[in-house]
């Protein structure tokens, strides 16, 4: 199932003047996006759900908007099934639980595109996204600078690891570089049988990553941990170890 914060209005060559150079820029555009996020394949008995504002500004638009996507992808996957949900713009609140919603029951795969549209919107299916961060398969971004469509990796922020996972995860961002278990032991001054355990831990929480070469473990500091440090940023003593 693919969530995509988006409805890009895709235009008809007939509604593109000679002298309209501007329109011409914009649906060119438009549909990289919408293809550039087919390229991470869609099949026919995928669910596309296109979230939309409660309200629109300009309804007719919006409904051109709509019904041009659904035609591209139409066209590409003529099975797959299209359908729209509208979250309120008014209330913020309302809206991530609405897109929260919306991911929660998703079933199979489950791909987010966070590619444009009303921030309205975009805001907070990006919330919702970051909290469902262990239903979500992949997020995809359009860049305005290329034109390409990326996968983009978001932090988990719902971690809550113990005092002493969150002192270990300290010396191994600090380290800054991969470091073994034997290593983390000596730093930490801690029993290796402890900094296992948080390790273990760290690793299931997706704070930090771990491989074994020589039937020695090594472990990295991930983006969610570096995000988890900034945003927890403590000091801590040799004693605290």
């Amino acid at each position: 199932m693919t969530i995509a914060g988006y409805c890009n209005v895709i235009r008809p060559r007939s509604d593109v003047y000679d002298d309209d150079y501007v329109r011409l820029a914009d649906r060119v555009q438009h549909y990289q996006r919408d293809a550039g996020v087919l390229d991470y394949g869609i099949a026919g008995e995928d669910t596309v759900i296109l979230v939309r504002p409660a309200t629109e500004t300009d309804d007719n638009r919006a409904a051109e908007a709509v019904a041009d996507v659904e035609r591209l992808l139409q066209e590409i996957e003529p099975e797959i099934s299209v359908t729209v949900r509208r979250i309120p713009h008014d209330d913020f609140e309302t809206a991530v639980m609405g897109c929260s919603e919306l991911i929660r029951t998703a079933s199979g795969e489950v791909v987010v595109s966070l590619s444009g549209g009303a921030r309205d919107v975009l805001l907070p299916l990006t919330v919702a996204t970051m909290a469902h961060h262990g239903k979500i398969e992949s997020t995809l971004g359009y860049s305005d600078i290329d034109g390409q469509v990326r996968e983009w990796t978001l932090p988990d922020i719902t971690v809550t690891p113990s005092e002493g996972a969150h002192r270990t995860l300290a010396v191994i961002g600090d380290h800054g570089a991969e470091i073994s278990i034997p290593d983390l032991t000596d730093r930490s001054e801690s029993a290796k049988s402890t900094i296992t355990r948080r390790v273990n831990a760290l690793e299931e929480d997706g704070l930090v990553t771990a491989r074994i070469k020589d039937r020695v473990k090594y472990v990295s500091i991930t983006f969610s941990g570096q995000l988890f440090l900034v945003a927890n940023n403590r000091s801590y003593s040799e004693d605290d170890f």
